[in-house]
Parts: C-alpha cells; sequence; structure tokens
C-alpha cells in the first residue's frame, strides 16, 4: 500500500489502479485529480476514477473480493433511475483515504476508454480522461462546481482542443447540454 496516512486518495488511486490493472478493466481518472491534469487546480478529499465492467455482477464481485484481498474496504452501491451515475464502487483504506469508481455514467460511451491520455505519476503509467470527454461529462453532471471546472479546463486547453468531438459528445445529452457549452465557449471568444 502506498498511502502511508491520512489524506492520500491520490496514493490509494495508486493501488486500486494496479488492481484493475491485474483484471484489465478499462478505466479513466476523472474528478479533481483530472481536472488538475488538464490545467484547474481544485482541492478534493476524494480520487475518482471511471471504469467499465462489461460482464456485470461477476466482475463486480471478483472485484471487490480483490480489493478486500489486499486490504481495502469497500461498498457498492445501484444509482437510482434518476442517477446520472449508474453505480459506485467505494474503495478505503484504513487511513479513510477513499477512491470512487463510478460505472456506466450517463452521456458517456465506451469510446472514452479508448480516448484516455496516458501520464507518468509516482513512477506509475495512469490514465486519464481525455480534455474532451472531461469538459462533455462536467457539462453534463451541470452543478456550478462542475461548470467552473469545465469553463477553466477550457480556457487553458484552447490550442489542444477538438471542438468538432466535443460538440459530438455534448449534443448526445440535448439542446440544455449544448446551449451551456456554447455559453461556455462564447465566454471564452470574448475574452
Amino acid at each position: 500500500m502506498k498511502a502511508k496516512g491520512p489524506a492520500q486518495s491520490v496514493l490509494l488511486l495508486l493501488d486500486v489502479i494496479a488492481v484493475l490493472n491485474k483484471h484489465h478493466i478499462p478505466y479513466a481518472i476523472i474528478g479533481a485529480f483530472a481536472a488538475s491534469f488538464h490545467g484547474v487546480v481544485r482541492a478534493s478529499v476524494d480520487a475518482d476514477a471511471m471504469i467499465s465492467l462489461p460482464s456485470g455482477q461477476s466482475d463486480i464481485r471478483a472485484l471487490l473480493d480483490e480489493f478486500q484481498k489486499v486490504g481495502l474496504k469497500n461498498t457498492y452501491r445501484k444509482g437510482d433511475l434518476d442517477d446520472p451515475v449508474g453505480a459506485v464502487l467505494n474503495v478505503e483504506d484504513h487511513f479513510k483515504n477513499r477512491v470512487d469508481l463510478l460505472m456506466n455514467i450517463r452521456g458517456l460511451a465506451e469510446p472514452v476508454f479508448s480516448r484516455t491520455i496516458e501520464a507518468n505519476f509516482m513512477g506509475a503509467r495512469i490514465r486519464l480522461i481525455g480534455v474532451e470527454d472531461f469538459v462533455a461529462m462536467k457539462i453534463l453532471a451541470g452543478s456550478p462546481k462542475d461548470l467552473n471546472d469545465a469553463a477553466g479546463v477550457l480556457k487553458v486547453s484552447r490550442g489542444r482542443l477538438n471542438k468538432i468531438l466535443l460538440k459530438e459528445l455534448v449534443q448526445k445529452s440535448g439542446r440544455t447540454a449544448l446551449a451551456k457549452l456554447e455559453s461556455l465557449l462564447n465566454d471564452l471568444s470574448t475574452e
């Protein structure tokens, strides 16, 4: 285990990634860690990733068992019909560091995992959500904090942003989401 005390959820994330890699489970780091990677620093007490479990319940059970084998507490809950997240697996160490693994996020399809960005972090290879997928996910979530993250990442990523892909990703969620994106892009062009 890499974490040596509390407030080290990012180090716990490395242990979680090792388990995901062992079981060949696609993942993409999201949340505050991804925001920082894409240029917007925001504090958070946990670390977040989205995962894909194609076989469903059998894969979930195996993953829960594996986390327990390596000494990590975990809880699994399914989202209700109105929840944009299909399920969440919370992984916690004895220091109360926590990693949230989100599954079946409404509006994000499997290709998100093929567009991840690989990076080195503390000697480990990690995969982070691509910038367009990150912005689309934040717009779809729609809270003020999420929209601030999206605006900040758009601002620092202007030169490397694929606007066509971004619009395609957001457009799938309807006119309201596309209007939010257009508003954020318009704000950028007036700066």
